[in-house]
């Protein structure tokens, strides 16, 4: 994109005509639904801007002032972005040739252009209004993550967490892995690690989840523990809940997916054992040998509200949770002064510490990040990563709900419709 120039009076983009009387009981009802909660932003078929001072202010009021060069190439690198995202993510290699872009697209030169044909009602730029829509409706998640603080500490959050949990997990001789804390040792078949979700990959879970912001995506970090027999897991829940690992006053709750543990029934076993334990009618031998046999299986679902994910199969159990930890990442600002009252001690020869420089500028930031917990038995773990709850088919699932709500009615245009638009 070039420089702007305004040419509101030479511009015309061939509206139909519309009535000069303007009432104030023109109600912008799209928009009405989308902030009574009624529909999702993404639903909206068009947006509602005529001239290029509406959309050049409505860009400034969201943070885009076309008169500064760097807010131009921000907004020129998200579109390029979300281009690239639709016809190389969304469209399949006969669909990337089938549905061109428009050249109004390729060759514009002005951002409030994209607001403009997202508006049009002329029914020959229908193809290209479907476009820009699906364009910015893209643009909109790439914005969101781009400008999310929690993408600029993962790295220090993944070292604190992660460095938390490896710290109780023991490599055996024998190449087996054990969580241990204290006097309690649990046997784990395997642990994988979320590393970080990749950027196509949370932009596709912010397209398919229109009600989230990137502040909402909780698994930027995951972990997930797999034990040989269900019945370990209460355990190893106990574990990390014991080494802080499991904060219970800094978990998400509205993020646990319970799909393999009841414990009302284990609870009622337990003090009803517990009681025979203390009578002395059971040994403490018994006793530990039927808590171990305790049956575990199968969750309440009057324990936990329903929040079935719509593209997790039922196939899928698993507990899982999320929990917050503070991290604390470096003042950049005060790295600077540092270094520089350093170089100053150098030339002045004075070496004493500047108690001052904290009170100035913080050393610290401290942040809640997120991390995603999960643990299954061998069996749902195989069931996951093979069955049909594999997470291949969830991807599947969740690239087809993204494709048919940021692509839409575009997909509808056949080679014959085609030849009604300007392209």
């Amino acid at each position: 994109m070039k420089e702007i120039q305004r040419h509101h009076e030479n511009k015309n983009h061939s509206e139909p005509f519309m009535s000069s009387f303007h009432s104030p009981w023109n109600i912008p009802w799209q928009e009405f639904e989308v902030i009574l909660g009624i529909k999702n932003s993404f639903s909206q078929r068009n947006l509602n801007f005529k001239t290029e001072a509406q959309a050049e202010i409505f860009l400034k009021n969201c943070g885009f002032d076309l008169t500064n060069q760097m807010h131009i190439k921000q907004f020129e690198q998200f579109f390029g972005e979300a281009l690239f995202f639709i016809r190389h993510i969304l469209f399949t290699h006969t669909e990337r040739d089938k549905f061109i872009v428009p050249s109004q697209l390729l060759h514009m030169t002005n951002p409030c252009d994209l607001l403009i044909h997202a508006s049009s009602f002329h029914p020959r730029k229908r193809y290209l209004r479907l476009w820009c829509c699906s364009i910015l409706k893209v643009m909109y998640a790439i914005s969101n993550l781009q400008y999310s603080g929690r993408l600029h500490i993962i790295d220090d959050a993944r070292e604190q967490i992660f460095s938390r949990i490896r710290n109780i997990l023991h490599q055996n001789n024998n190449e087996t892995l054990d969580c241990r804390f204290k006097d309690l040792i649990i046997r784990l078949n395997k642990v994988e690690w979320k590393e970080a979700k990749t950027r196509t990959s949370i932009v596709l879970k912010l397209l398919h989840k229109p009600d989230s912001i990137v502040d909402e995506v909780f698994d930027y970090l995951g972990v997930r523990f797999v034990v040989q027999n269900p019945n370990e897991i209460p355990l190893l829940l106990k574990l990390l809940i014991e080494a802080d690992i499991i904060i219970p006053h800094q978990v998400v709750s509205i993020r646990t997916r319970n799909s393999l543990l009841n414990i009302k029934h284990p609870k009622k076993v337990y003090n009803f054992l517990k009681e025979l334990n203390s009578c002395g009618t059971l040994t403490d031998k018994e006793f530990e040998e039927m808590c171990k046999n305790m049956s575990w299986s199968g969750a309440n679902l009057d324990e936990i509200p329903k929040r079935a994910n719509s593209f997790t199969s039922q196939h899928y159990k698993s507990l899982q949770f999320t929990v917050r930890h503070l991290v604390r990442t470096p003042n950049p600002a005060f790295l600077v002064l540092e270094s520089m009252t350093n170089q100053l001690r150098r030339y002045t020869g004075i070496l004493r510490q500047e108690p001052w420089m904290e009170s100035v500028i913080p050393q610290y930031f401290a942040h809640y990040f997120p991390i995603e917990i999960q643990m299954m038995d061998q069996e749902s773990y195989e069931m996951a990563k093979f069955g049909p709850a594999s997470h291949e088919q969830y991807k599947a699932n969740q690239l087809k709900a993204v494709r048919e709500r940021v692509l839409g009615n575009l997909m509808t245009f056949h080679e014959e419709k085609l030849t009604t638009q300007e392209l």
